[in-house]
């Protein structure tokens, strides 16, 4: 079988690893696989790589080329399946198309409604230039993969004549490389309760949530500090990004935060190194994270969300969105309670085991290929 993948998003965050190990896994299932990515991109599969530079097009611009530019390259390359793995597809695909929609924030009436009026005029303008676009995409796909219910049902809402086309496929987790060591670190090991919160920036990640909590932590006692993989540059860059930046800068100052991304090599020692994960982000299509600290056997606190509760199930503790006092509290629920943790820990990666295989999403995968 032949794949053309269209990874042209695969710039930064999710998306980036979700392509290099799906680049992997069809390749090594005799899938004939070309995927299309952006220059910096790389992956040990060189030959299976198309670069191709958009980055400086808008939304509307970068539609425009692939219905005219990119419809060409696709018909020359003659695949059985086009997958456009990143929200964009084709309007009159020459062969069959699947389209992954993954971007949630478009469709989540919560996120619409509280997040996005913060992020100014230009930054509404170009998501709804981007959510008609995605529609588009999505009414002349064939089929429709959505990484949870809770985003099928959100989208169903803007496509009622295409719900039958909507599928729900899970990522996956590698979980062979995310699993807790034989010895794993001790709660509080060296008297300091160490929070870790991976993610890119994105204004919906709010990390600004967690700094605030290490803050009133440290205030009661419990000595805590806080990784997160971002960087205050990405902050200064993005429309929103204001309030995390004066307060994470702030924190950063006082030592109680450490910023900085990490290469996906280093992420599994990095979950081990930490006590619990925290992840405040209030709209997300998935969040690989989640899973990747479940699968590594760590107590998890999140943002009490659709999404979020379809994926972590009764393996997490939860927290109001927005509330730094539900993080706190939540926080010191597992400081007090060994055995909750321990529990938490047990369910979490035997959940990922269960539902969140990365083989058991390319075998769903192929199986719409």
């Amino acid at each position: 079988m032949k794949v053309l993948v269209n990874a042209l998003s695969a710039k930064k965050g999710g998306i980036v690893t979700y392509t290099k190990n799906l680049l992997t896994s069809l390749s090594e299932a005799g899938i004939d696989v070309t995927v299309a990515v952006p220059p910096e991109f790389s992956h040990p599969l060189k030959h299976c790589l198309m670069p191709i530079d958009t980055s400086r097009f808008s939304p509307a611009r970068r539609f425009l080329w692939e219905q005219t530019i990119w419809r060409s390259i696709v018909k020359r390359h003659n695949p059985d399946v086009l997958f456009s793995s990143a929200n964009f597809g084709l309007l009159n695909s020459s062969c069959r198309q699947i389209l992954l929609l993954r971007e949630g924030g478009l469709f989540d009436p919560d996120y619409l409604a509280n997040m996005a009026p913060t992020q100014g005029v230009y930054a509404s303008l170009n998501r709804s230039i981007r959510r008609q676009l995605m529609l588009a995409s999505a009414t002349r796909s064939d089929t429709i993969i959505t990484p949870t219910e809770a985003m099928r049902d959100m989208v169903g809402l803007w496509l009622p004549n295409a719900r039958e086309k909507l599928i729900v496929n899970h990522y996956g987790t590698l979980n062979e490389s995310f699993a807790p060591t034989a010895s794993p670190r001790k709660w509080r090991a060296d008297g300091v309760l160490r929070l870790l919160y991976v993610s890119v920036y994105y204004p919906h990640k709010v990390p600004w949530l967690l700094c605030e909590a290490v803050d009133r932590l440290n205030a009661a006692g419990i000595p805590t500090t806080a990784t997160i993989t971002m960087t205050l540059r990405e902050m200064t860059d993005m429309p929103g990004g204001s309030l995390d930046h004066a307060v994470i800068s702030q924190a950063v100052a006082k030592g109680t935060v450490k910023l900085g991304h990490h290469d996906y090599g280093n992420l599994p020692d990095l979950y081990r190194s930490h006590d619990a994960f925290v992840f405040p982000s209030v709209s997300e299509t998935f969040g690989h994270p989640m899973a990747e600290a479940m699968s590594s056997g760590l107590p998890v606190v999140v943002s009490d969300t659709s999404v979020n509760r379809e994926i972590c199930g009764d393996t997490a503790l939860y927290a109001d969105p927005y509330s730094v006092t539900g993080i706190c509290d939540q926080l010191q629920t597992l400081d007090r309670d060994q055995g909750l943790r321990d529990i938490l820990r047990q369910r979490a990666r035997q959940r990922t085991l269960e539902m969140y295989d990365w083989q058991g999403h390319i075998d769903r995968l192929l199986a719409l290929f």
